[in-house]
Order: C-alpha cells, then sequence, then structure tokens
C-alpha cells in the first residue's frame, strides 16, 4: 500500500491547521534530553527481477539522547540525537511469473541513526517540526515457504525525513507525534513508513 503520502498529506494538514492559534508557553531552554516510543512500520514491495516480495504491517522501537538548542532565533530551534530504533515486518506474499504464494518469515531491522530537527514556532505549546537523518541499519531477512527457510543479514547505510507535532506538557516533557520515511540500501533499498509516538524528557 502507498502509505507515505497519506501520512505525509495528514500530518501537514494538522500542522497547518494549529499554525495560526498555538497556545504559547515561555520560550523553550536548552539542555539535554532522552526519547523512547513506538508505533506501526509499513515496508513497500520490493521488487527484483520480475520477483516481487509483499510485507505484512509490523512495529517499530526507538530509544535516543540528544541536544535541545531552545529557542533562540523567531524561526524556533533545532534538535540534534543519537537514536537506536528496532523494526520487525512479517513476510506476506511472493508473486512472480504469473504464480503468487504465502511466504512466512520476516525482515528485522536495527538501526543506529543520527538525527537532526528544526521545531518551529518559538514557545509554543504545540510545534510542527521537520528532520532528518543518517546512519547504519543491519537487516536480517528469513523466508519458509514449503518446508524450506533461507535467511540472510547485511548492514547498509540508512537516511530518513521526519516530520510531525510535539506536545509540550511543560518545560521537561513533551510529547511527539510524527510521520518517519527511512530508506535501507539493502539490494533494491528497503522503504520504509512509520507512524511513531514518543515520550521525550529534557533536564
Amino acid at each position: 500500500m502507498n502509505f507515505k503520502s497519506v501520512s505525509i498529506g495528514a500530518v501537514s494538514a494538522a500542522a497547518l491547521f494549529i499554525m495560526g492559534g498555538v497556545a504559547q508557553a515561555e520560550p523553550a531552554k536548552p539542555g539535554m534530553y532522552v526519547s523512547f516510543g513506538g508505533g506501526m512500520n509499513w515496508v513497500d514491495d520490493s521488487e527484483d527481477s520480475g520477483v516481487t516480495v509483499e510485507f505484512k504491517d509490523g512495529y517499530t522501537l526507538q530509544g535516543a539522547i540528544g541536544y535541545d538548542s531552545g529557542d533562540f532565533t523567531d524561526m524556533g530551534k533545532f534538535r540534534v540525537e543519537g537514536e537506536i530504533s528496532y523494526t520487525e515486518n512479517d513476510n506476506d506474499k511472493i508473486s512472480g511469473g504469473g504464480l503468487s504464494f504465502d511466504v512466512g518469515g520476516q525482515v528485522e531491522q536495527t538501526a543506529v541513526m543520527a538525527n537532526a530537527y528544526w521545531d518551529f514556532i518559538p514557545g509554543g505549546t504545540l510545534r510542527p517540526y521537520v528532520g532528518f537523518g543518517i546512519g547504519m541499519a543491519d537487516v536480517e531477512v528469513e523466508a519458509s515457504a514449503g518446508g524450506f527457510t533461507a535467511s540472510g543479514s547485511e548492514t547498509e547505510a540508512a537516511y530518513r525525513g521526519m516530520l510531525g507535532l510535539t506536545y509540550h506538557m511543560n518545560q521537561n516533557w513533551a510529547l511527539d507525534v510524527g510521520y518517519r520515511y527511512t530508506v535501507v540500501a539493502f539490494d533494491n533499498d528497503l522503504e520504509n513508513s512509520s507512524l511513531l509516538a514518543s515520550l521525550r524528557y529534557k533536564f
């Protein structure tokens, strides 16, 4: 399913809706933070030499430690962080040559990423953000059908784009809800679309 366009549109519409009248709090202060969260993950169909592999809906978990610059311009603030995440999606079907059959197994992705964000609306309680990340991902694949099982693993480069909304409960606690599009350079690329909710605590 083409989930990316739906997710991007939904998050963008929400951001535009709130930008006109966001409740204002005091400007954000700088500091280190930790975050953890999870959500749903969708992997786009993978095609190679006329064979297509489809995947079921999966999940993703993440944890990060980073630095928040605090509001220092009228445009907002930046955040930088190191993140580790784990994502898993079960295999669904393999099709090719006019044939299609179910396949067992799963694809697991463990990624270490460096992420950077820009948070808009200085002092806002609700703040839209955009972000970009680069890093490495270890991909483990297992497939089983007809009593046979095959597996393999590779460590490849990864990159992502992000956008979402942050609700600042106070100067320390914040709740993020966002969309991520992550690509791992594995064979013909693994393209992931994720909806993620995470809790962030700033020291």
